[in-house]
């Protein structure tokens, strides 16, 4: 079950919207399933009119309200503060079986009390109000304001409640279990991005920003060289710095997305990844130059991913590596897989596949180690050779092997997510390994017509593009 908060000013607006056909007509026999005071299905608006939609809010909206009336709090933002008006919908997998409106009312009443929002001993807590118009979701209106003092407030930690308390009913009702709010999820685009992109006839920016950033924090040194990379493939990017001219963040634009009135829509780092941010990038840097320059760097990394899966096999069997966290071995092996990743699709999906897997938790703070670092070393020494893969049979052999090392180290860190109980991140690591499988297995007989290219890492198109300044001539594609 997925939730989501958005807050607001107007419950009137909100009611009217809830109520109403919705933006393409797609809501359906909308109806109130659950309130604050019990009378549930009784606060469903009188219907005035001939179609479903044409019906009498005002004694729905003005009961909502009135705590917010006597606070003398206002319909519109005059302070710069978020809105008294929590709006939450809840809605299962696709896969799911249709809830009743019964079952919808009490999984409503949950979410509130697990939130830290309203609970049924509570009577001089909010109004609220469960409106359902679809089989597979619902929303919940709240007024944050109590009832017996008419004092507005705000709950303690309501978005991470709010997902524990998905997640118990996820298993008492048998639905689709979802991932914890652990910070290891990208963020994932808004309607508004995803409908943009939808007409533009590409991926959402956020996406593929994320994989611009992720490749050009590999190949970087420091901010100077990462802001470089990013201008060099034709990204907006600007640096926050504080007053003394030190960095503090960053934000990355598409030069072609642009808003209704032509400004670039930019993204920091950290709403794109959470391990995206100015200070993660740096922490990483500053680990990499601990590493040793490798002579050749593909069968040095196959050193090296061999070596980090021992590690994460010996945390496994509850061996303590010395100076070592596993935690930062297993975010420093997706360097190695965001370097490869320029080199052929099969490659790049397996590392957005392992992204999700290799982030830590959110509030985990690794501790960086000769391994970590050594993989970050090697994987910026792999994205400047530009040897993945190789032309001869012999480098050929050597990107199979590294390739198939980097399948067995996703494998061990799946089974290390899986004990700790992070199945989701678990089964992100077993989908990256499965996706280098097939492409060390086409490329070993082969068949991978990506992997005889010569190619070039820097795509803002989030495909490969190829080098033909690399191509030998009988190398280069025809038509």
């Amino acid at each position: 079950m997925i939730t989501k908060v958005v807050h607001g000013w107007r419950v009137g607006g909100l009611v009217a919207y809830l109520m109403g056909p919705g933006r393409a007509q797609e809501h359906v026999n909308p109806r109130v399933i659950a309130s604050w005071d019990g009378r549930d299905s009784s606060w469903q608006p009188q219907q005035t009119g001939p179609t479903e939609f044409d019906r009498e809010l005002g004694p729905l909206i003005r009961a909502l309200r009135a705590p917010a009336v006597a606070a003398n709090l206002p319909e519109q933002d005059r302070d710069g503060k978020r809105g008294y008006v929590w709006h939450c919908s809840a809605r299962v997998a696709a896969g799911d079986r249709v809830l009743t409106d019964t079952e919808w009312a009490e999984i409503a009443r949950e979410l509130l009390a697990g939130s830290g929002i309203a609970s049924s001993d509570d009577v001089g807590g909010p109004r609220w109000v469960a409106i359902r118009h679809a089989d597979d979701h619902i929303h919940i209106a709240v007024v944050l304001v109590r009832q017996d003092t008419c004092r507005r407030f705000w709950p303690s930690r309501d978005y991470p409640r709010l997902r524990e308390a998905a997640q118990r009913i996820e298993r008492r009702l048998g639905l689709t279990l979802t991932a914890s709010a652990d910070g290891t999820a990208e963020r994932a685009p808004g309607r508004g991005e995803i409908e943009k992109a939808r007409r533009q006839g590409r991926e959402p920016a956020r996406h593929e920003l994320a994989r611009a950033v992720r490749a050009a924090a590999v190949a970087a040194v420091d901010v100077d060289g990462f802001v470089d990379e990013l201008r060099s493939v034709g990204y907006l990017v600007e640096i926050r710095c504080a007053p003394s001219g030190d960095p503090l963040g960053y934000k990355v634009a598409r030069a072609t997305d642009v808003s209704a009135w032509g400004a670039p829509v930019f993204y920091s780092g950290s709403k794109l990844a959470p391990d995206l941010s100015l200070p993660r990038l740096q922490q990483g840097w500053a680990e990499a130059e601990r590493g040793s320059v490798a002579g050749d760097p593909v069968r040095a990394a196959r050193r090296r991913v061999l070596a980090a899966r021992g590690a994460v096999a010996a945390a496994r069997r509850g061996h303590v590596v010395p100076d070592e966290g596993v935690e930062d071995v297993v975010h420093a092996a997706n360097d190695v897989l965001t370097a490869l990743a320029g080199s052929s699709a099969g490659l790049a999906t397996g590392s957005e596949q392992f992204a999700r897997a290799s982030r830590p938790p959110r509030g985990t703070r690794p501790a960086p180690g000769p391994r970590a670092a050594g993989l970050r070393r090697i994987a910026r020494q792999l994205v400047r050779s530009r040897r993945m893969p190789g032309a001869s049979d012999d480098s050929t052999t050597a990107a199979v092997a590294l390739v198939v090392a980097l399948s067995a180290l996703t494998r061990e860190v799946a089974a290390w997510q899986r004990e700790r109980g992070r199945a989701h991140q678990a089964a992100a690591a077993v989908a990256a390994a499965r996706s280098l499988d097939r492409w060390a297995a086409d490329r070993a007989a082969g068949g991978s017509p990506d992997g005889q290219l010569a190619l070039d890492y820097g795509s803002t198109t989030g495909r490969p593009r190829i080098d033909r300044a690399a191509l030998g001539p009988s190398d280069a594609p025809r038509g």
